[in-house]
């Protein structure tokens, strides 16, 4: 379990980790996990040294030999955009006989179906749509791509030209063949699922073992082993019913690693309620009732939410966490842009925590039940004081930045507009 290697030997664990020298892809130099952040235009968002999204997305796709699996919310491209080149270089790998596939979800082919329509003519290019709302009632809101079986890139960036201009997010790249074929089997799940939406033929394979040792929270794999500056790392999926058995849920992984901080918990997401949004009405009490009783343990908790957690009841549930001891909430409201209003744009969209500077989880989804209950997502937790220490870097910038606000339990704050 989490709380297994979250103690191991400090000569292990407690290590410093040079992420400068991690952005640099030079001889002696490369390592085998890597914090990505995507910063709006004009902005004091960005913290030195970290590679931005668009050029590790480049990177990862012209490196291609074999194969590309993307799994994303949806495609939106803008002419002139960061994800125009992104996408010309999808389309070239393909023609230069990579094998490429994009999972996409069904929701969004309603309105923004014309990139994805572009992408399915080209040879090479196998588009599937997984039917979730139709299986689950949630959606394909997983944002990741694994590059020859041994390369991962996963984090909140969806495959929308505001992801890498506009929106601030969090992503983390992981080069390591035993963790991108741990991706890879929850893809292919995925995959077969979209191509034969069938519950039960679905719950039939799930029970199935696999080929190979996979990546888990049981037997998670050390990255830059042969470094001075190890890192133990897992990935987790959700929701349960979309997913082999075998592999880490990411909700009690999430829960367990919050029970475990003894110290501080910084939190950074877009929303964050126990409210259920979608599904069937209910109280999330699992990992509400870890934030609440780690500030009871007298941990201090700080969250980061954007603006767009004003609406209510997300307002109000967020308001009974500011006001117990311990807990501070701040939202966060990025200016617009030199250029005017962006619709869906200029926000947080982050969704990363970092408990006692030294364990750290990057994931895809909302704090919300939904996302990790009926929604597909994914996320990478990471055991290492290189990793919290940059992700601390960031979210301390934030924090004391000028786009934040303190959420006051007594005030009533305006709805943003959004779009």
């Amino acid at each position: 379990m989490f709380l297994r290697w979250l103690y191991l030997p400090v000569s292990v664990l407690s290590l410093g980790f040079s992420m400068a020298r991690a952005q640099t892809h030079g001889p002696g130099a490369l390592r085998e996990f890597e914090i990505v952040e995507s910063v709006p235009q004009a902005t004091s968002y960005g913290e030195p040294g970290i590679r931005r999204t668009p050029t590790v997305w480049l990177e990862m796709i012209k490196g291609a030999k074999t194969s590309i699996d993307v799994a994303a919310f949806y495609i939106t491209d803008k002419p002139g955009s960061a994800l125009a080149p992104v996408l010309d270089a999808l389309t070239e790998r393909a023609a230069s006989g990579v094998k490429v596939r994009l999972l996409v979800d069904q929701s969004f082919l309603k309105t923004d179906h014309v990139d994805v329509d572009r992408l399915r003519k080209v040879p090479g290019i196998e588009v599937r749509v997984l039917p979730a709302d139709t299986l689950t009632g949630g959606v394909l809101h997983a944002k990741y791509m694994i590059v020859d079986d041994r390369s991962v890139f996963v984090g909140s960036q969806n495959w929308d030209w505001r992801a890498l201009e506009q929106i601030h997010e969090i992503g983390a790249r992981i080069d390591n063949t035993r963790f991108a074929e741990t991706f890879a089997s929850a893809f292919d799940f995925d995959w077969q699922i979209a191509g034969d939406p069938s519950l039960p033929k679905a719950a039939s394979a799930a029970v199935k073992p696999p080929s190979f040792a996979p990546v888990t929270e049981e037997d998670p794999v050390l990255l830059d082993s042969k470094s001075a500056e190890p890192l133990i790392a897992f990935p987790a999926f959700s929701p349960p019913s979309l997913m082999p058995n075998w592999l880490t849920s990411e909700e009690a992984a999430l829960v367990q690693m919050i029970h475990a901080s003894r110290r501080e918990l910084r939190i950074q997401v877009m929303a964050f309620s126990a409210f259920h949004q979608y599904g069937p009405k209910g109280w999330w009490t699992e990992l509400d009732g870890a934030i609440r009783d780690a500030a009871a343990r007298g941990v201090q908790v700080h969250i980061i939410v954007a603006d767009w957690a004003l609406r209510e009841p997300m307002q109000s549930y967020l308001k009974s966490l500011a006001a117990l001891p311990n807990i501070t909430v701040k939202f966060s409201h990025i200016p617009e842009a030199p250029e005017g209003f962006i619709p869906y744009a200029r926000v947080e969209h982050a969704k990363y925590a970092v408990a006692d500077g030294r364990t750290v989880y990057i994931g895809t989804g909302n704090w919300e039940w939904s996302y990790f209950h009926t929604t597909v997502d994914a996320s990478v937790f990471v055991q290492g004081a290189g990793p919290a220490k940059t992700l601390t870097d960031i979210f301390d910038r934030d924090w004391n930045g000028t786009y934040v606000t303190t959420l006051e339990p007594g005030k009533q704050y305006t709805e943003p507009h959004t779009h």
